[in-house]
């Protein structure tokens, strides 16, 4: 009976070791199964064994045939992405312009002014002129001077806002620009006369105006 009572401390001591002994053989080998995730290896130093195999690079190169997509690759992407066509893009068609070239000049004194184009773009008239100064001093043609009048009788204006004239010429100069008449001609309208007025400068011509007659509006 004494024998057994010694015996049982020794058991429960040896039970102890084998559970710990377990514990610590568990804890090694949730280690290992980390390193090995982590580090593809198991083990330290020269007992280490490697479970992961080295990746391979492999670099792809592209032929210029890969490079160079076919009409047919092209048209899908502009479908896909709703590029606009030709069709699409094209601006609205302008108002019909009508021209007419030629020469209608007047000589007054020592200045010459003619027209050389005359252009109907929807009923705005754009009159092409040219001015040559031939003296020594220079002279000022002012854009609200200008006027016209038609075979009809209908009296026209320089529109300020639109027309492009210099206005002043230098001396032993030429000078061009465009006159936009402010009004639309009338159907019965076939010529018009346009005059320069109010020219200013020391040797300007006398009276101060030059008018040119017979200019064809466009048909």
């Amino acid at each position: 009976m004494a024998d057994q009572f010694h015996r049982e401390p020794e058991r429960r001591k040896s039970s102890a070791a084998l559970t710990v002994s377990a514990v610590v053989l568990g804890v090694l080998v949730l280690l290992g199964a980390v390193q090995a995730v982590t580090s593809g290896s198991v083990g330290v130093g020269a007992l280490s064994v490697t479970l992961r195999e080295s990746a391979t690079t492999t670099t792809a190169r592209t032929t210029p045939s890969d490079d160079t997509t076919g009409s047919d690759d092209t048209t899908g992407l502009d479908g896909a992405v709703g590029s606009a066509t030709s069709e699409d893009a094209a601006p609205s068609p302008s108002a019909e312009t009508k021209v007419v070239t030629g020469s209608w000049k007047q000589a007054r004194g020592l200045l010459t002014v003619e027209v050389t184009r005359v252009e109907d773009q929807g009923g705005r008239i754009k009159v092409h002129v040219t001015a040559i100064n031939a003296s020594t001093a220079k002279m000022d043609l002012p854009t609200p001077s200008i006027s016209a009048v038609d075979d009809a009788q209908r009296d026209y204006k320089a529109s300020l806002s639109t027309s492009r004239w210099p206005v002043t010429i230098a001396r032993n100069a030429t000078a061009t620009g465009v006159v936009e008449l402010d009004r639309k001609p009338g159907a019965s309208s076939g010529t018009f006369s346009l005059t320069f007025g109010g020219i200013v400068g020391q040797l300007a011509p006398t009276g101060g105006s030059v008018t040119i007659t017979g200019i064809p509006f466009p048909k």
